[in-house]
């Protein structure tokens, strides 16, 4: 399940934040440097932060600060704003807001998780094999991709779909996959090229949010999914290039006109 952390002084709000996030995983701040922290060290796929958690500083300055960090991280700012804070905080790259008359509506901000949560990588990954592959090869890629931030393993993936490891092996060769445990590694690849691409991060910590050891044990997956070749780090070039040559090995299944070519 996503992980979000959230920097919510006020227990109310933190209940509310419960309610809404419920499918979800959270972690608590107590400021904006240990809000910066937990994404360095643990998957973070967004946070929530109120505006005036520290009373005495900008909250739109601390947002913009965040966003120029963690530009692909998704801020959803919580609090009491009037209009000329709305604006500030929009300008600062706040994803989504949470205005405090909203809050208790369960529901409401349920809504604006999901939407901040569908910047991640998985809706991506998911929105570039329609076409490519059928619903239920896509829905099984999907779920292992939302669960690469929790470290999934080949079982683990079988058995959230009722099946051995042998059946899952089977079924992805039908699909059109590559091996469940070529596709996991691609996708730990991804995620972690795409965090790259976020200055407050480094490749020691994105290797160990991935379960690798080092640094280069996560350079040395990088070559295993590109074939040996460089790999540009911490530029889209390289994340683009991954991700074109992971769908290389996606090609879906065969079709009838498919088979009968050549």
């Amino acid at each position: 399940m996503p992980l979000i952390a959230a920097l919510l002084p006020n227990p109310s709000d933190r209940q509310c934040l419960r309610l809404a996030a419920s499918p979800y995983t959270v972690t608590w701040a107590e400021n904006w440097r240990d809000l910066s922290r937990a994404v360095r060290r643990e998957p973070v796929e967004a946070v929530v932060a109120d505006v005036h958690a520290e009373p005495r500083k900008d909250g739109a300055l601390r947002v913009l600060r965040f966003v120029q960090r963690y530009p692909l991280t998704p801020v959803v700012v919580w609090g009491d704003m009037d209009g000329r804070e709305l604006f500030r905080v929009g300008k600062a790259g706040a994803a989504e807001v949470v205005v405090s008359r909203e809050a208790r509506d369960a529901e409401l901000v349920a809504g604006i998780l999901e939407a901040a949560l569908r910047r991640g990588l998985a809706p991506v990954l998911d929105l570039r094999l329609v076409g490519r592959l059928t619903a239920e090869a896509r829905a099984v890629v999907r779920h292992a991709a939302d669960h690469i931030p929790s470290r999934i393993q080949v079982p683990d993936l079988a058995a959230a779909f009722g099946l051995s490891v042998s059946t899952l092996e089977r079924r992805f060769e039908r699909w059109g996959l590559p091996t469940p445990g070529r596709l996991l590694l691609w996708l730990r690849v991804l995620y972690g090229l795409r965090w790259l691409l976020e200055p407050g991060r480094s490749v020691e910590s994105v290797a160990v949010q991935l379960g690798y050891s080092s640094g280069a044990a996560f350079r040395r997956a990088l070559r295993a999914t590109m074939s040996g070749r460089p790999t540009p780090l911490r530029n889209t070039r390289g994340f683009e290039l991954a991700l074109e040559k992971f769908l290389d090995e996606c090609p879906g299944a065969p079709t009838p006109s498919t088979l009968g070519s050549g």
